[in-house]
């Protein structure tokens, strides 16, 4: 088997476990994504904008 076959097959499993998760899943979103920066930034930067006016806690 070519191992660009392996590295399809590799990426296929992970689309389909992200939309699983994401779909089917009754788990909460990542805490990252209550702020409003990007998780690059954030990591960075270490500064989060809370999205929701609700959201006590930033990641």
């Amino acid at each position: 088997m070519d191992r660009r076959w392996i590295l399809y097959l590799l990426l296929a499993g992970l689309m389909v476990a992200i939309i699983w998760r994401n779909e089917f899943s009754d788990k909460a979103d990542p805490s990252w994504t209550r702020c409003t920066e990007s998780l690059l930034e954030q990591v960075f930067t270490s500064n989060c904008t809370l999205r929701y006016q609700g959201e006590q806690t930033p990641s």
